[in-house]
């Protein structure tokens, strides 16, 4: 071993090596803290990469390890340790960098295992190093070699690095004041260079469902069709308050906040030998709900409705001089500023009547640097699908002799 030129075999005990010295480095120093890279301690990182790179290229021809990093034999056993790493991630439970781990060794903080991070290490090295030496040694056609290698060494580096700056905030936003302030998954408060007011809150329901009732524990009843019942609405009052007459309490149209759905229901028993009618009611926070007794077993009740979408009409200011209004729902964020804000939540128990709304701002300002990876990576591929293409139709056929 280790006698020139360098195989497959010093290749692995090189990655075994960087295994080892990373569990050593995992045992004496702890998880790797990425909050302590940031903006810029990132960008330092970043350049002392980019400088030692260089430096490395330049001395390949007096240093042999250096050389071998951009060989075959490195390039292999780097990719087998970076799989086996990535398969055990994919199949142990990750858990957010905030939470403990639930593991002794830590491999459910994956991206802060120091074995994890020194073979992805040598892997953008090697990257590194075989981009360098195609664009020296710069020809045509090696032109998708060039953007592959170098669109994912750019995703390497820019995705681990930029994690640091990457902020994941909530705000509550009211209609009495701009909120500025965000919090992050610790409970840390940060100020924001935007404020947001909440101008209008709505919400979409969909129908309310019939469910059945046990009357002994309240618990929901799990069966289809209300196991026979057959219900029939009598009368629907969608915004609607209790009203008593005598000993029995009946639903008017009502419009004031706390509101409910109301509905009259006629119930028969799967026999037919059992009617029953009357109101029931969802709830809300102003008014109990109603439920219909149909037997000594079950009653029949009314689920609450569950949210279609909602969206908040919001007001965005911005230090930048910047006066927004528009509106915010699921699956539509809105972006300012490098931000996009997106709707999280609201005041459930109020529902409809939220009087505030629970908003998730995202920054991430290597993401444009991640995206122009990705794309010299995707031009790369399909570069190097159709040279190769073309190379398999040059190839000279060989040709049949007959004697």
């Amino acid at each position: 071993m280790w006698k020139k030129p360098w195989s497959l075999k010093e290749g692995f005990t090189i990655g075994a090596g960087l295994i080892l010295a990373g569990l050593l480095l995992h045992v004496s120093a702890g998880s790797i803290v990425w909050d302590e890279m940031s903006f810029p301690a990132n960008l330092v990182l970043l350049a002392i990469f980019v400088v030692s790179t260089v430096i490395v290229y330049s001395l390949r021809d007096k240093v042999y390890g250096f050389r071998f990093l951009a060989s075959y034999a490195s390039a292999v056993p780097c990719l087998v340790y970076a799989v086996i790493l990535t398969t055990i991630m994919g199949l142990t439970r990750q858990v957010p960098v905030e939470m403990p781990v639930t593991d002794p060794l830590g491999i459910s903080h994956m991206l802060s295992f120091w074995p994890f991070v020194l073979i992805y290490l040598w892997m953008a090295i090697i990257l590194s190093q075989v981009t360098l030496r195609a664009i020296f040694h710069f020809r045509l056609k090696e032109l998708p070699v060039i953007a592959f290698h170098l669109g994912l060494l750019i995703v390497l580096l820019c995705a681990t690095l930029g994690s640091a700056d990457m902020k994941r905030l909530k705000m509550t936003v009211r209609k009495d004041a701009p909120e500025w302030r965000g919090i992050d998954n610790r409970g840390m408060i940060h100020e924001l260079p935007i404020a947001i007011q909440l101008l209008d809150f709505n919400i979409e329901e969909y129908p309310p469902r019939l469910l059945l009732v046990d009357n002994d524990s309240g618990a929901v009843v799990k069966a289809d069709n209300l196991m026979g019942w057959q219900v029939k609405k009598v009368k629907v009052v969608n915004e609607a308050a209790p009203m008593m007459a005598g000993d029995t309490t009946y639903y008017v149209s009502w419009y004031d906040e706390g509101n409910v759905r109301a509905w009259l229901v006629k119930a028969t028993s799967p026999d037919g030998k059992l009617t029953r009618q009357g109101w029931v009611t969802c709830g809300s926070y102003r008014f109990p709900m109603q439920l219909l007794k149909l037997n000594k077993q079950y009653s029949l009740a009314m689920a609450e409705p569950e949210p279609a979408r909602y969206v908040s009409k919001v007001q965005i200011l911005t230090k930048s001089g910047k006066n927004i209004i528009t509106d915010i729902e699921v699956n539509h964020p809105f972006t300012v500023d490098g931000w996009k804000i997106y709707q999280y939540s609201y005041d459930e128990k109020m529902g409809r009547w939220s009087a505030i709304s629970v908003l998730e701002l995202v920054t991430d300002p290597w993401l444009p640097f991640v995206y122009f990876g990705i794309f010299l990576l995707a031009i790369g591929a399909i570069g190097l699908f159709f040279t190769s293409s073309g190379k398999k139709q040059t190839q000279p056929q060989s040709i049949k002799t007959t004697e």
